[in-house]
């Protein structure tokens, strides 16, 4: 099952670092899961970059098992 791992502005809105889901599938259909799961943070995970087994992936990206999914919130800097 897929551990999604939540960083900075989201974990925070969520009030949790990493949740399981059950879910295989493309990175663009999990966005769209999580944000009907948590609609409270939906503009921000609109913006969110996905990190699968640490390395950056694309919309197309297929999810299939045990993978760590990071979810990586825009940052800004000053």
């Amino acid at each position: 099952m897929p551990r999604v791992i939540y960083f900075s502005v989201l974990k925070e809105k969520l009030g949790i670092s990493e949740e399981e889901l059950d879910f295989r599938g493309s990175v663009a259909k999990l966005r769209e899961v999580l944000k009907e799961r948590h609609p409270e943070a939906a503009e921000i995970i609109d913006r969110v970059k996905f990190a699968v087994n640490e390395e950056y992936v694309s919309e197309d990206y297929r999810i299939e098992g045990d993978e760590r999914i990071a979810i990586i919130p825009p940052v800004s800097g000053g």
